[in-house]
């Protein structure tokens, strides 16, 4: 006898492995480059404005890739103002404190840690019932709450920047 017992190993060809590979080209896990918006400098004039508006909302996820080594704070890589309230849905990080969700002036601090010159992948979540948020990193739920502006729904017909505040 000995020898194989005709059964392929697992990770030989056709192994279970093999759907788990990741395809060619792809194993780097920093967003295409299609989709990256570079804030070389802090200033009050870089920033990305998105042209299309949001819709009344009573639930989201923000989610993107974010990488700085920015100190102290990052600034704001997520604002989306109305008329008469400039910090409707803000994403944002200054001084030395950790980065905050604002909803119509309602604040939660998120439990991320990013400032490390490393590609991160973030999420935050929320609805309008209960003000329930999730915090997400890197896959990994960091932190949650709850009465964070309940039952206020986002507001249409906003503007959408990325990379600065809105100060109106």
């Amino acid at each position: 006898g000995g020898g194989g017992n005709g059964h392929p190993q697992s990770g030989e060809r056709g192994g279970p492995d093999r759907a788990h590979r990741a395809p060619a080209g792809q194993k780097d896990n920093r967003p295409p480059d299609r989709f990256q918006l570079t804030f070389p400098l802090r200033t009050n004039y870089m920033y990305a404005k998105v042209k299309k508006s949001l819709p009344e909302m009573y639930a989201f996820s923000i989610c993107m890739w974010i990488k700085s080594n920015a100190s102290p704070g990052m600034g704001t890589p997520f604002s989306y103002a109305v008329p008469g309230q400039a910090n409707e849905l803000v994403l944002i990080e200054w001084g030395n404190n950790p980065m905050e969700i604002l909803i119509n002036d309602k604040v939660a601090k998120l439990p991320f840690v990013i400032n490390d010159g490393k590609w991160h992948h973030i999420c935050v979540t929320w609805t309008t019932r209960d003000g329930v948020w999730e915090a997400y990193q890197d896959g990994t739920q960091t932190g949650s709450g709850e009465n964070l502006a309940p039952y206020h729904p986002i507001k249409p017909q906003g503007v959408l920047v990325l990379g600065q505040e809105q100060v109106r």
